[in-house]
């Protein structure tokens, strides 16, 4: 489709379903090098065969690698899997969980697992991404996954709302961290796009028909219309933009 991200050597975590899935396949789709796909399974909740498979099938080389992202020892090995093909230079932060019950009355349990793997997650995954490529000396891009979410609250997503509004301004704290190193750090927010997460979501799913009629391009977005957003982030196209969230939503938040 393109080569922005050619030579690039990409980390996608959550990669085996949803947004990271498309995230991963639209690297290998703009021309990167290679992709590291991570994910607790390999198996997508859409079915179908793994991302790894869709990835070498366009042509370019990819490992799965399994990771639990609440462990930074994960995390390390998940990175260092990278050096195979010359190291990591773009981390995509996006495996996260959402809750079946998540109002003001979430659970302590429910709430500390959903920090653990969205909050935590990110921060590790990008501590380590960052620790790396200054080591090899590399001008690096960080996309962390957060959500409209984290923008606007909503009694329906307590815990999750809260845990996107830290991913949002951990990618500001971070991009003035690693900034000195010539390391980008940014976030998405995306809106309402079709994935089994949005159909599945108790809450959510119920509410995406209101979503999409609000939205000013009258549709849902596309898994891979996310994929292209952060491929940008991740190339140098976007060489001067560090510290945002690029909200990629069909205009929603500009109306609600």
């Amino acid at each position: 489709m393109s080569d922005i991200l050619n030579g690039k050597v990409v980390i996608v975590t959550g990669a085996a379903s949803g947004l990271g899935r498309a995230t991963a396949i639209a690297a290998a789709r703009h021309g990167a090098k290679a992709v590291i796909v991570s994910d607790i399974t390999e198996v997508p909740r859409e079915g179908g065969g793994p991302t790894t498979a869709e990835i070498e099938g366009l042509g370019v080389s990819a490992r799965f690698v399994a990771a639990d992202v609440s462990r930074r020892a994960d995390i390390d090995a998940l990175v260092a899997a990278a050096d195979e093909f010359g190291g990591v230079d773009v981390m995509v932060a996006n495996a996260g969980i959402t809750l079946r019950s998540d109002g003001a009355d979430v659970r302590e349990e429910d709430y500390r697992r959903l920090m653990a793997v969205n909050l935590d997650g990110a921060l590790f995954s990008a501590q380590a991404a960052g620790e790396r490529m200054k080591a090899l000396g590399r001008n690096g891009s960080i996309v962390l996954m957060a959500s409209m979410g984290g923008i606007v609250g909503s009694g329906m997503t307590v815990a999750y709302s809260t845990s996107k509004g830290g991913v949002v301004l951990l990618a500001k704290a971070l991009a003035d961290a690693f900034g000195p190193s010539g390391i980008r750090v940014n976030s998405v927010s995306p809106g309402t796009i079709d994935t089994e997460l949005l159909r599945k979501t108790p809450g959510v799913a119920e509410a995406a028909e209101g979503f999409r009629q609000r939205t000013p391009l009258r549709r849902f977005g596309q898994p891979s219309e996310i994929g292209d957003a952060i491929a940008w982030l991740g190339s140098d196209l976007s060489s001067y933009v560090s510290g945002i969230s690029l909200i990629v939503d069909g205009g929603l938040l500009s109306v609600i």
